[in-house]
Order: structure tokens, then C-alpha cells, then sequence
């Protein structure tokens, strides 16, 4: 019987690297992560599924979440916001216009969005990468 069983497991996992190895490149994608100091949040980039961006709201005090996006060629900065509350999930935005091996940078800060208090706060690095 245990002949069996390993037969089994092995013939399971190659079916299941088979599958993997199947799958369109794209599938699995590679995000690239920016997290703001103080547990505040994170964002991300992801390259390889169709320029799509990340924020997400981490921390319960009053602020919200922003991914700031600089884009080559161009004087003001993108962003992708989370302005829903923490702990409840990534917001998601595309950036579809960006053509192919472009350098992008993106760093997640802080924000009040009620206006009460200005700039950016907790910022992470500036992270670079170029799509694909």
C-alpha cells in the first residue's frame, strides 16, 4: 500500500509543475514593494500584470494611504489612494499608458485627507522599476 501512496504523490506532483510550468508568465507576476515607516501602510508595482499599482491602509490613525507615482516626462506625480480605512484590503489602480521598458518610481506615504493637516508623512524610499 505505501507503494501506492508514493506512486501517487510523486505522479500528483509532477502533474502540479507541469501545471505551473504551463501557465502564462504573466500569471504569477512580481510586485515590488514600498512600505511607509511606522506600520502606516504599503504599496506596490507590478510590472508584469499590465502596470497595476497597490495601496493599502495598515494602521488605524486617522490618515490615509497614498502611492505616489512618478512617471517619465512628466512634471506632476500620479497617485493611487486609499482613503477607505485601515485593515480592509488593497485599493488597486492601472496605469495603462506607460509604455514597455519605462522607468517608474513609486513611494507610499501617509496622508490626511480631510485637509487639517498638509504634506506627506512616513514616507518610504523612492523605489525605482520599469516596466515590462
Amino acid at each position: 500500500m505505501s507503494r501506492i501512496k508514493r506512486v501517487l504523490t510523486v505522479a500528483v506532483g509532477a502533474a502540479a509543475c507541469f501545471a505551473l510550468a504551463q501557465a502564462p508568465a504573466n500569471a504569477v507576476g512580481s510586485w515590488h514593494i514600498a512600505d511607509a515607516s511606522n506600520g502606516r501602510g504599503t504599496g506596490a508595482f507590478n510590472s508584469i500584470d499590465n502596470n497595476k499599482f497597490r495601496i493599502a491602509d495598515t494602521k488605524k490613525d486617522g490618515y490615509g494611504m497614498v502611492l505616489r507615482i512618478k512617471l517619465p516626462g512628466r512634471d506632476e506625480i500620479t497617485s493611487c489612494d486609499d482613503r477607505n480605512g485601515a485593515d480592509n484590503g488593497f485599493e488597486y489602480c492601472r496605469i495603462r499608458s506607460i509604455p514597455r521598458n519605462t522607468e517608474v518610481q513609486f513611494k507610499a506615504c501617509a496622508k490626511d485627507f480631510s485637509g487639517d493637516l498638509p504634506g506627506w508623512i512616513d514616507c518610504s524610499y523612492w523605489i525605482k522599476d520599469y516596466t515590462r
